[in-house]
């Protein structure tokens, strides 16, 4: 079983912001097309059985504010202006309902992130998994059973992978510690005053190569501050200095409880309905591609797509195919009960 989880509000916003050109009727429909899309090649290029899509819910990221306040504070100039701000919503909305009709599950929970959506998913599903998301923070799912697309590369990492980040390479399984050492200026999380990555990398060159924990990190840093008391950086990792102030080992654990996906913050009923996503079958009933060719007539795909008589139908054939596999499942699930 091969299982893509896309994040979706991740995917939407590369769609919004990088397919400009694409309107209908005065309605910028890039965000759709480019989702929908994406989703299509990623079934043919990868042979999926399953794509799930998680977003990000209302007050998704409450549990992280409540344990470092400027989480994501940056995040509020993304969106520019109410009319920006009402487009991405009407094609974030709308991307939801072809997903229903295509037979694609979603998963979207009140004070959860997608992140921790798509992080429960793989800890609890035995599938092979594929996750689709430029965002850095996911990385550290990478394992035997789950690889990383990141389409801001272009590349399908595996757990033993050497990965850009912050313009620098890094061992993929490191990518959290650099995080949590060094901050995350994208969730606007602080780090270590004076360390970035590749200063951090320059320290400890290990990070490149292997998989490196946050207690060796610990451990490196007393050998070289023995070395040298008059390194100011290193002085200011072991005491947890950061521009805010002092923290100590308090900033270690604050920073790893908000970086790790190790225990994904979720509710109980966020919990139940992904556990329904791995093992349940979807109900086809008012599901149907009359209701998906309607749609796209009216939001002027059809307009963004080859000329040809038969453009449609390959656009939509992976899905085709993905809704013959998910009603096979439910056809050998009754089977199997009785």
């Amino acid at each position: 079983m091969s299982v893509l989880l896309v994040d979706g509000d991740n995917l939407l916003t590369i769609g919004f912001y990088g397919v400009k050109n694409y309107f209908y009727k005065g309605d910028h429909i890039g965000g759709i097309y480019h989702f929908i899309n994406t989703l299509r090649k990623s079934f043919e290029l990868y042979r999926l059985d399953k794509i799930v899509v998680f977003w990000d819910g209302e007050d998704g990221a409450a549990t992280r504010k409540r344990m470092y306040s400027r989480y994501k504070e940056n995040r509020r100039q993304r969106i520019r202006s109410d009319k920006e701000k009402e487009s991405y919503t009407r094609q974030r909305r709308r991307v939801q309902q072809y997903l229903e009709e295509l037979y694609v599950r979603q998963g979207e929970f009140d004070f959860c992130e997608a992140d921790d959506g798509i992080a429960e998913y793989t800890q609890k599903s035995t599938e092979k998994t594929i996750v689709y998301s430029s965002d850095g923070d996911l990385a550290q799912l990478v394992s035997d059973t789950t690889r990383i697309y990141n389409p801001s590369h272009r590349k399908l990492y595996s757990q033993d992978d050497i990965i850009q980040y912050e313009r620098q390479e890094l061992h993929i399984q490191n990518v959290k510690i650099v995080k949590i050492v060094c901050g995350d200026r994208s969730d606007n999380i602080t780090g270590i005053y004076n360390l970035g990555t590749k200063k951090m990398l320059k320290l400890f060159p290990e990070l490149k190569t292997r998989p490196v924990t946050l207690n060796e990190i610990i451990e490196r840093s007393n050998e070289l501050f023995e070395e040298d008391k008059d390194n100011k950086t290193v002085k200011n990792l072991l005491t947890g200095v950061t521009k805010y102030g002092i923290y100590g080992e308090e900033f270690f654990n604050l920073n790893e409880s908000i970086v790790s996906l190790d225990q994904p913050f979720l509710t109980d009923i966020a919990r139940e309905t992904i556990k329904d996503l791995i093992h349940e079958k979807l109900d086809p009933e008012g599901r149907s591609y009359k209701n998906t060719m309607k749609m796209m007539m009216e939001d002027g795909i059809f307009t963004v797509l080859p000329k040809s008589d038969d453009a449609w139908i390959k656009f939509l054939n992976p899905f085709l195919r993905l809704t013959r596999k998910e009603k096979n499942k439910r056809v050998i699930k009754i089977k199997t009960n009785e």
